[in-house]
């Protein structure tokens, strides 16, 4: 297992303090994961913001460190902001901070482990933007901070291991897109009610209407 442990996960967590005194954090599940799959618990980027300022920074590093494809933003949030802190960062200031960072186009997934943000609207605003982002995540509904994260820790185990076996492929590589439908669609058979009781779906760009599809209606 000497070469998975050199391996790097493609997904980077930006997490901000969850509680004005003590905090819990979603670091020891990716440990989790990326011990699993690549027998290095430190195989993932972990970074924490405390407002907008951190958050744009922390952004262009990721998106610009030759690994990262998938952001995970950690925090809380509501149907048009994502928390920073003791601040809030509008979905129009989310989105020139991705803009700014992601030039390249390096990030291409974006999952929100947030309550609410995950809409339509959302989903549309980031995806037809300058963004570059290729699909969208999240909770259209409020969601209990331990039922989410365990709803999020197998998404990521699923996503990651469709990153394993695409890395090991000579041909017949999945795009991005693919990859994250499929570990979406693995996901909800084990947790069927993570679209029906809290409002996850999945967004995608869609050259036609809108411009966004989703994996449910």
């Amino acid at each position: 297992m000497r070469g998975a442990a050199l391996a790097k996960s493609p997904v980077s967590v930006l997490e901000s303090r969850w509680w004005p005194t003590g905090n819990h954090s979603v670091r020891s599940l990716f440990e989790t994961v990326c011990s699993i799959h690549y027998d290095n618990p430190s195989a993932f980027m972990y970074d924490m913001f405390a407002d907008k300022s951190s958050l744009g920074s922390v952004l262009c590093a990721r998106a610009s460190d030759g690994g990262t494809e998938v952001l995970y933003m950690a925090t809380h949030g509501d149907e048009n902001n994502i928390a920073a802190g003791n601040s809030t960062v509008s979905r129009t200031e989310f989105r020139n901070q991705l803009a700014t960072a992601n030039v390249g186009g390096q990030v291409k997934g974006l999952y929100l482990g947030t309550c609410m943000t995950g809409n339509l609207a959302t989903a549309q605003f980031l995806l037809t933007g300058s963004a570059k982002l290729d699909w969208v995540a999240g909770y259209r509904g409020s969601v209990d901070w331990i039922d989410g994260n365990a709803i999020d820790m197998i998404f990521m185990h699923k996503l990651t291991e469709q990153y394993v076996k695409n890395k090991s492929r000579r041909k017949g590589k999945l795009s991005a897109e693919e990859l994250a439908h499929n570990a979406a669609s693995e996901m909800l058979k084990l947790v069927t009610g993570a679209h029906a009781n809290y409002g996850f779906n999945m967004y995608f760009k869609n050259g036609a209407g809108n411009g966004v599809q989703a994996m449910f209606l």
